[in-house]
This record gives structure tokens, sequence and C-alpha cells, in this order.
């Protein structure tokens, strides 16, 4: 079967999959986050990952944003992350598997998301995020992850941890890096430039930006264009929901979705598309029949 590096190097243009948080947070009440649905619903997880590469994906990502050690310290539930980051690699690697052929080959990325305090602020020690993270990620690697995302990066000394991490466990392993924030800069308050420039000494496969308005992400685009040689990530969100009958929903529209990515698409040329909060397979669908199809 193409390992993925041959598979990335030989395509124009590869579509990641949309949002699992938003999509499974009504089915996950009660618990912490929708991680924990690895063990308390391995069906619904798997069905979404299906839904996805039914609607035309290349890659889909494990339900695994949350499963690091030290988030799951928050919830006293420390001895579960590493379970839980193989789980959701495993049940990804099974929708993989059946969808995967010789003339279309399927992959899992391995999502890692920012390790927040039970305060709200983002962990700082080195030591506890190399160490959080290696589990992370060894967990992911184990399960059947072929790259790795570190998505909604927040700060440098996160990223630094992940990514020494990830080089300590299997220094070819592809990884992405997504980061998030708006008007130049992460919700932290750090320059996207400065994320640049770290990130020159690691051998990344792209470099981006996910969980940003769509109806703003443009902006930020031109700033990691002229800061940064990698192939380019685009994984807007639909922005913020309206609260409808007492359920949040995200009213941008497939037909929508797919207009607005595809004039991305043709202005700044990313390498992988796909979505964020609120995105479902129905947008991914929508996108990757217009880009396949040529009518951008």
């Amino acid at each position: 079967m193409i390992q993925f590096k041959e598979f990335f190097n030989s395509r124009k243009i590869i579509f990641f999959d949309g949002a699992a948080g938003t999509n499974l947070l009504e089915k996950s009440s009660g618990l912490p986050f929708p991680d924990l649905l690895n063990f308390y619903d391995t069906n619904l997880v798997g069905s979404l990952h299906k839904a996805y590469f039914s609607a035309g994906c290349d890659i889909v990502e494990t339900n695994s944003f949350n499963s690091n050690p030290l988030v799951f310290e928050n919830f006293g539930i420390t001895e579960s992350a590493y379970a839980c980051a193989k789980k959701a690699a495993e049940t990804a690697k099974k929708a993989v598997e059946k969808f995967s052929t010789p003339e279309r080959p399927r992959f899992v990325a391995g999502s890692a998301g920012p390790v927040f305090n039970r305060n709200g602020s983002l962990q700082q020690d080195e030591a506890l995020l190399f160490e959080a993270y290696y589990a992370q990620i060894s967990a992911l690697l184990e399960g059947g992850a072929d790259l790795l995302i570190f998505e909604t990066v927040q700060d440098i000394i996160q990223l630094n941890s992940a990514l020494e991490a990830a080089k300590k466990i299997n220094e070819d392993i592809p990884v992405i890096v997504s980061l998030s924030g708006k008007n130049g800069k992460t919700h932290t308050g750090t320059p996207f430039e400065m994320f640049a420039e770290t990130l020159s000494k690691y051998d990344i496969s792209a470099l981006g930006l996910n969980c940003e308005d769509l109806a703003t992400i443009a902006e930020d685009l031109e700033i990691i264009k002229k800061t940064s040689d990698s192939p380019l990530i685009v994984m807007p969100n639909l922005g913020l929901p309206e609260k409808i009958s007492g359920k949040f929903v995200y009213k941008t529209a497939p037909e929508e979705f797919a207009e607005k990515m595809s004039e991305i698409i043709v202005k700044y040329e990313p390498k992988i598309v796909g979505g964020c909060c609120g995105t479902t397979p129905e947008h991914i669908k929508a996108l990757s029949e217009k880009i396949t199809l040529g009518k951008h």
C-alpha cells in the first residue's frame, strides 16, 4: 500500500475531514469531552469517520484532541488518556481499512490539541508537556495513525514540546501544524510569524490554520503564506452558532462553504483543505465535489 509521504507528494490537493467535536457533542452529554466516546460509543465515532470518507475525504483525524494525560488529569482520569488516544486511532484505522484501495488510499491523522490547566491557563512546564505529548503520540501511533496533526495551536512552548516528543518517538513520522487565532496572532497573543520561525528547524509536512471563521481566515492565510514555505493547510469553522429550539446550529450551508472555500483555494493554493467547528460530512462532500469536478 502507498505510504502517506508518497501520496502527499503525488496529489495537488488533499481532503481532510470536518469537525468531530461539534458533531459528537450532543452524544457526549455528561462527559467532559467527546474523546471519551472512544470508550462509550465506538460505533458512533466510527460512523462519523466512515461518513467523512464517503463524503470524499482522503484523511480523517482521530477523536483524540483532548486525549492527553495533562488534560485528563484535570478531570481525575489521567490513567485513561493513553487508552483513549490509542482507541481513537484504532477506530479511525478500521474506517480506513474499509474504504482504502490501491487506487484511492486513505489515512489516519493522529490529532493532538493544546493543553490547558484546570484554571484555564496554558500549561507551560516543558518537562511535563514533553512527557504528556510523548504518551499521547505513542498511543496514537500504536493505534495505527499514519501521521500527526497538532491543531488549534496556541503556544510555542507547547508546540516545541509536542514536536520534540514526536521526533524522539519517530523522526520520520509526518507532522502537520495548524494554528488558531485571528488578526495575525493566536488567541493567546503570539504572532503567527514567531511560529513560522520556530518551525523552520523542523521538517513539517504543512502549516496553516484551523478553527478560524470562514469569513475572516483569508487575511491570516496571507500572513502564513508570506512567512512560511511549507505547504498550506486550511480548515475554517462556520462562525458562531445560533441557539435554535435549545440547540446550537451553524447556519452556513454546505454549498456556501464549498463556494467560499473554492475562492480560497484559487487564491492561496493550499495543499490540504477541510473544516473545523460546525462542518459536517455534507460540507466536505460539497467541497470535494466542487473541487474534483473543477467547478471553482
